[in-house]
């Protein structure tokens, strides 16, 4: 695309600028308003300040920010400056601003490398001002079924958006059907990534989301499974078959609160690995970063040995100190996540707290009938659950289904407002997991922000 002229790029970076800094003085974080007055002064602005940058985009349902974090720590440990939307604002606009607000005043980009958290449905309209190098699609499952419809029409989305991009090099998960679909009948280089049958999960299986064979269209056979729909597939059909992964998870040693020990290949070595997040989700999310290190050229092993010092993003298993309890904060927004975040905390044989927090905001999607699909089930089995707050603005629709789980008084309780959860947190003095849908977790670290002193979601 062509660029913009002097003026209107000057124009165009000092509005973004100034509009951010007016909406951050003001509390309000400045995400896409900025991107919006850019745009609206100079249409093609991102064709200036993106121009010589190696651009990581990286999309799907599950794993995008923590991905997108681990790619940029494994960047910036190889000594190259990155930058990273950090507002989690993964929309056209707001990935404008992140990138426009970090140019020079001339809209020259300061940073060789970006890695962009993109919304599924944006991929289409982000890849018209930009030349992503390498696009990463984690996975995809049912969500926000109000706003993409399902599955399938959001693969369509991210098939859009790979079809205008030919040049970049594909990251898939081998072991996701669906995401690993978008690799036919296109001209992009892939790189794939997954879990061995040596890894020996066999976690929630859930074929909801799994699609039919791109080829023939007929159901597929599985091997075995790791979770939900991921695992060795292939079609009985027609022979299309899950592809041998350029980096495999061949073993998952141990999983604590603290993070993981496994093994994994890469460029033909077995590399013994530290992940410093925990569950099994972020080996996944792990693999993903090592492959995308390959595709930038900083290669597997500066990958690998970045991921034993990678902290976690905002509300991504981020860890706070409530007055030496631990709290750690897990993002929940669709049954498979949700599943996920259960089958980690339960696993972790510690007595806990667990909180739950659903909205139906604009943020979340207003239909929030997935928590039928949840395995509320799993949670309320574990005998180290010794007690359970449900908040939010849909916190009582929650809690019916948490009893319709077997949940009661007094082990269930409904709290509406935050700062009481903080205190009696404080009370029940063991470790905490809280598990918040989006605009559930912005409420919630608004007060857990001041009371333990982390850092805001865009720092």
């Amino acid at each position: 695309m062509k660029k913009p002229n002097i003026i209107q790029t000057v124009v165009s970076v000092a509005a973004c600028k100034f509009t951010r800094l007016i909406l951050r003085k003001t509390g309000r974080g400045g995400t896409a308003v900025p991107g919006i007055v850019a745009m609206k002064l100079a249409g093609n602005i991102l064709a200036a300040v993106s121009e010589g940058m190696q651009i990581v985009v990286v999309t799907g349902t599950n794993g995008k920010t923590t991905t997108c974090n681990m790619i940029e720590h494994a960047i910036t440990s190889a000594g190259h400056k990155c930058l990273r939307d950090k507002s989690g604002a993964n929309m056209l606009h707001g990935i404008a601003a992140d990138l426009i607000c970090n140019a020079t005043w001339l809209g020259r980009s300061r940073y060789p490398y970006a890695v962009i958290e993109c919304d599924e449905a944006a991929l289409k309209l982000l890849v018209r001002y930009l030349e992503p190098k390498v696009i990463v699609v984690t996975n995809l499952f049912s969500d926000q079924v109000d706003r993409y419809g399902g599955v399938l029409n959001t693969l369509q989305e991210i098939r859009t958006g790979v079809e205008h991009s030919p040049a970049s090099t594909l990251v898939l998960n081998t072991d996701e059907s669906q995401s690993a679909s978008l690799a036919h009948n296109v001209p992009n280089k892939v790189i794939w990534y997954g879990m061995e049958k040596t890894v020996g999960l066999q976690g929630n299986v859930d074929m909801t989301d799994a699609g039919t064979c791109p080829v023939c269209g007929s159901a597929y056979e599985y091997e075995y499974h790791i979770y939900a729909h991921l695992g060795g597939y292939h079609c009985p059909k027609c022979g299309h078959v899950r592809q041998t992964p350029d980096v495999a998870v061949t073993a998952i040693d141990a999983v604590t609160a603290s993070g993981s020990r496994i093994h994994v290949r890469a460029e033909g070595v077995v590399h013994e690995a530290r992940v410093a997040l925990p569950a099994v989700y972020n080996v996944y999310n792990a693999a993903a970063a090592i492959a995308a290190g390959m595709a930038v050229g900083i290669g597997a092993r500066a990958a690998i040995d970045s991921l034993a010092t990678v902290k976690s993003s905002f509300g991504r298993l981020e860890t706070f100190d409530l007055d030496g309890i631990r709290l750690q904060m897990i993002l929940v927004k669709n049954p498979a996540g949700c599943n996920q975040a259960f089958s980690y905390v339960t696993g972790l044989d510690e007595d806990f707290t667990a909180v739950l927090a659903l909205n139906n905001r604009t943020g979340d999607g207003l239909d929030f009938s997935w928590i039928e699909d949840a395995d509320y089930e799993k949670l309320l089995a574990d005998p180290h659950l010794k007690k359970l707050f449900v908040c939010g603005d849909r916190a009582a629709e929650l809690m019916e289904r948490l009893e319709r789980a077997g949940a009661s008084a007094p082990l269930a309780e409904i709290v509406k407002e935050y700062p009481v959860l903080l205190e009696k947190l404080k009370q029940e003095n063991r470790p905490v997991y809280a598990m918040p849908n989006y605009t559930a977790m912005m409420d919630m670290r608004q007060v857990l922000v001041p009371a333990t002193g982390n850092k805001e979601f865009w720092e």
